[in-house]
């Protein structure tokens, strides 16, 4: 018995040991660690690796492309410019001319840079064509003229905010034979100006985990504008991170190229320690200038806790509430005033902000008609496996937890209070909607004036008929007078001829009568 009762405080004395070391183990882990901790899953909503695209890795795994034979004047072996790999890429210097040849006649070209682009040359059959006006990363051109040869002119190697880094890198060059394009093609149109929701990300990636549901619920479904802005960039780090970016918000569904911030991205785990690595004044300054440009209704930014407690989080959240305030401050630059003058946004929310039960909770869950049935929660899902370089970390996207990307507070709204709480565009009208509700209100009153300039015709055709008859009626008044005063002209000069025919007779009469009173007298005196 005694035995008994030593080998059971024996055992308690162990898992007490166990625990307190565990206990311990756990306060030494750092805080992002914790938080990158799986919560269960919903097995029913476990992430597919098929979707419809093939970008889940660093390769794209190219189809339909052509076979190309790619050559430049600086005699680099350029084979790695069509491996398939966004890890590979080539640096050449400015004014380096890239040949690229294929048997097919090519009728669109698809440029996979691996650094910041300015505007460069195309040269196609002796014509010259300028492209990279934005600066997309992932640029695809339709061709002006299909050939079977064209080459490219590297511009300027001006990067920027990528320090130590000399030429322009290319990291891949795809060509095709039509306008049938593999669903990975990305054809972006630049940065929206008229943004029905305007999104801040702190880093790539955390527009899945956190905010996953703005674009395949409003951009695609709802087909509400949605811009994404980023904080921080990769390019002096894990500079693959720029490319998992793109394809990740283009599977999502994003439509408008991602504002790029030029800030290096850095962990802490405070505010205090993110103002060490930027300048609050900037940031502010960037944030300011982005809502200037893209006039969003609803602006929409991370926790103001930093989520599982990133000090950038943090920094990006607070600042974004400046940003908004600024913005709308006619007496607030920051570089950005004279470009865009002033925007006061109508509604500004932030991630997992205030008390349960009066935030938005979006429905991520409903199967989306533009996306074949699958979820928004699904499609975030599959948009963050787009970045494989961050998948070590073990976050999960869901909508429900601690960091639920479906849950939103409103921190400030001009269009009153939220009573739904189920739609960051509630009480607001979409500018694709204000733009119909413009056209129907202008073809309404075009269908009005042209009513009107027809009324006014036909009156006027009215009043030129009733004159018209006005006119032919005093005419054949006219007439009738005329062919009155015609008879009476007769009938007078009937009377004078009669009159002088009576005179004339009268005269005759008088003359014959004297004549033979003169006759009868004389014979009266021969008498005699």
């Amino acid at each position: 018995m005694r035995k008994t009762e030593r080998k059971i405080k024996k055992i308690k004395k162990i898992l007490g040991v166990s625990l307190a070391v565990l206990a311990m183990c756990t306060l030494a882990l750092p805080i992002n660690v914790l938080a990158a901790i799986k919560v269960p899953l919903d097995t029913s909503i476990e992430p597919d690796r098929n979707a419809g695209t093939d970008l889940f890795d660093t390769k794209c795994f190219y189809k339909n492309v052509l076979d190309l034979n790619i050559s430049s004047s600086d005699g680099q072996n350029t084979s790695v410019l069509h491996d398939e790999k966004y890890s590979t890429s080539l640096s050449f210097a400015e004014g380096t001319k890239i040949e690229v040849k294929s048997d097919t006649p090519m009728h669109g070209l698809y440029i996979i840079w691996d650094s910041l682009i300015g505007e460069w040359n195309l040269n196609i059959n002796g014509n010259d064509y300028t492209y990279g006006k934005y600066g997309f990363l992932h640029e695809y051109i339709e061709l002006p003229e299909e050939c079977t040869s064209l080459v490219i002119t590297v511009p300027d190697g001006d990067h920027g905010v990528e320090r130590n880094l000399s030429g322009q890198r290319i990291s891949d060059i795809i060509a095709f034979d039509s306008a049938d394009l593999p669903v990975w093609v990305q054809t972006w149109e630049p940065p929206c100006e008229e943004a029905d929701i305007l999104a801040f990300s702190t880093h790539s990636d955390d527009e899945h985990i956190f905010l996953g549901g703005l674009l395949p619920i409003y951009q695609v479904e709802k087909g509400v504008r949605v811009q994404f802005a980023y904080l921080t960039q990769h390019w002096n780090g894990e500079r693959i991170r720029e490319h998992e970016k793109l394809n990740g918000i283009w599977l999502a569904g994003a439509k408008y190229y991602p504002i790029l911030g030029t800030f290096d991205d850095a962990y802490s785990k405070n505010y205090e320690g993110a103002a060490e690595s930027i300048s609050e004044d900037d940031a502010v300054a960037y944030i300011a200038g982005v809502i200037r440009r893209t006039h969003p209704q609803v602006v929409v930014t991370q926790d103001l806790n930093g989520e599982y407690g990133h000090g950038q989080h943090m920094f990006l959240a607070k600042n974004t509430i400046k940003g908004v305030e600024q913005a709308g401050d006619e007496s607030y630059d920051g570089g950005s005033l004279s470009s865009y003058g002033t925007w006061s946004t109508p509604k500004l929310y932030i991630h997992l902000y205030g008390e349960e039960g009066e935030r938005t909770v979006l429905d991520m869950r409903t199967p989306l008609e533009n996306f074949g049935g699958k979820r928004a929660i699904d499609i975030a899902r599959q948009a963050y496996l787009c970045h494989q370089s961050q998948q070590w970390c073990d976050f999960t996207v869901d909508d429900y937890g601690p960091y639920s990307a479906a849950l939103f507070g409103l921190y400030s709204s001009t269009t009153g209070p939220d009573t739904n709480k189920n739609d960051l565009m509630e009480n607001l009208v979409s500018y694709d909607e204000q733009e119909e509700i413009k056209r129907q209100e202008e073809a309404r009153l075009e269908e009005e004036r042209l009513k009107a300039e027809q009324e006014e015709k036909e009156r006027l055709e009215k009043e030129a008929a009733l004159k018209e008859a006005s006119e032919n009626k005093e005419d054949d008044i006219d007439k009738k007078k005329e062919a009155s005063m015609s008879g009476m002209e007769i009938f007078i000069l009937a009377a004078v001829v009669v009159a002088v025919l009576m005179t004339a007779s009268f005269g005759a009469y008088l003359f014959v009568s004297s004549n033979n009173k003169k006759k009868r007298k004389k014979r009266r005196r021969r008498r005699r």
